[in-house]
């Protein structure tokens, strides 16, 4: 149906075209000249312009009370969220006010002094009073705008005292998500430990280090041994690919020293408790500080629900607060969210997909490459007890100490797990040798 929709429409164009093209020819037939305009032909197009006005006032009119000002969006799930949504509808009101002026203006303008014999513009070159009015006007109001923004923005990126410490990660193309544990403080971080599976956030402590240098020592050992039994007979190419191996485990090693410095007793247990999981659970009237971090390129961390968004910048760490006051449960509840999501659901039943229901969503919102579409993770706003049960399983298995496969103990650097210290080892790369 739409498909048909469209082509009616390009035809539609076409014909008006073509019909514009036979008023053309018909009149150099009548050898008129298309520049002269009858008295009655000015009427018309100035009748015209004026019901262009009338329906352009009626439908833009209906389009924002049909769809207003925020589709979809729903009441803010945020406390800062309130404020900004009382912005956003200031500036509403400003922009309407401002379109209904100026183009009632511009069509009953077009209407009155249409082309009339013996009538002539009056020309003038400067006006100072009209230009101090269209200079003051317009930087009185947009200072009110930036000062109400800035007093909010200040809110949103100022730290509560005692918020809970939540660090979003970002990369192409998902999000990580870090709690900091019932210390409320997250462990250091670097990119040089960075491992997919056992620690995608590069989070850093003593044991770790030490780990990676077992690791990284050992298959340095092991390469080495290789070459001294089987260089002769090994091919120049992977010869020289070992070699390059090696000189690239030593270079990460070095790297190691300044981390090692840099940890101490508080920041080793920092980082012990920090839960690592791929889905973000929040409590309602909780405040919330969120630090993001990025591994690759700049993404935007997007809450839209909450009306937060944030950059996440390689190399540096961005934040913001907010707290949630409206649990996932409450706003399924919502008769405008209810409705709106029955709907989907009929679509997709119709259209033999599952049916769904209303969840927020962490969304990136900057083009960070191909896959940019799909990078979102669910949210989920629930009361503390709901949270206290999933975080305790989360507890269980996704500490990063767990994830990375350190045991429990703090204090026993040497006890080093020997599958962690098998993390990085990578199998010696050989080729057959000709007999």
């Amino acid at each position: 149906m739409k498909f048909i929709i469209i082509i009616v429409i390009v035809l539609v164009i076409i014909a008006a075209a073509q019909l514009m093209k036979v008023y053309e020819l018909s009149s150099r037939l009548r050898n008129k000249d298309e520049a002269d305009v009858t008295p009655a032909e000015t009427k018309f197009n100035a009748g015209m312009l004026l019901l262009f006005y009338i329906a352009l006032m009626i439908s833009s009119t209906w389009l924002f009370f049909h769809y207003g000002a925020r589709p979809g969006l729903g009441a803010s799930a945020s406390e800062y969220g309130v404020d900004i949504d009382f912005l956003y509808d200031v500036n509403w009101l400003i922009i309407l006010i401002v379109f209904y002026i100026t183009q009632s203006l511009l069509f009953l303008f077009a209407f009155k002094y249409q082309q009339k014999k013996g009538r002539k513009a009056v020309f003038f070159a400067h006006s100072t009073k009209l230009e101090l009015l269209w200079t003051i006007i317009p930087a009185v109001v947009l200072a009110g705008i930036i000062i109400g923004g800035l007093s909010v923005w200040n809110k949103i990126t100022t730290p509560k005292e005692n918020a809970t410490v939540i660090e979003i990660y970002a990369q192409q193309f998902g999000w990580t998500v870090r709690y900091a544990g019932e210390d409320n403080t997250l462990g250091n971080s670097d990119f040089k430990v960075i491992h997919e599976t056992t620690n995608p956030l590069g989070v850093v402590t003593t044991k770790l280090i030490n780990a990676k240098e077992k690791a990284w020592t050992r298959e340095i050992d092991s390469l080495t041994v290789y070459l001294d039994e089987n260089g002769d007979l090994t091919p120049d190419a992977t010869v020289d690919e070992i070699e390059d191996k090696i000189e690239r485990l030593g270079r990460q090693i070095r790297r190691l020293d300044p981390l090692r410095k840099s940890q101490t007793a508080e920041t080793n247990a920092a980082a012990t408790d920090d839960v690592i999981v791929k889905e973000l659970h929040l409590v309602k009237g909780v405040d919330y500080e969120f630090k993001f971090r990025s591994r690759d390129v700049i993404h935007s961390a997007l809450f839209p629900h909450f009306r937060a968004q944030m950059n996440c910048v390689p190399g540096m760490t961005t934040r913001f607060s907010f707290k949630p006051i409206i649990t996932t449960a409450e706003m399924r509840a919502m008769p405008d969210v209810a409705k709106q999501y029955k709907e989907i659901s009929e679509n997709r039943v119709a259209e033999g997909r599952e049916p769904v229901e209303f969840d927020y969503l962490l969304l990136c919102n900057k083009i960070c490459g191909s896959s940019h579409y799909n990078m979102q993770i669910k949210i989920v706003v629930e009361t503390q007890e709901e949270f206290d049960v999933w975080y305790a399983k989360q507890s269980e298995s996704k500490t990063f100490e767990m994830l990375a496969g350190l045991g429990t103990t703090v204090a026993n650097e040497e006890s080093i797990d020997t599958n962690v210290a098998a993390i990085d080892t990578v199998n010696v790369i050989t080729e057959p040798v000709a007999q």
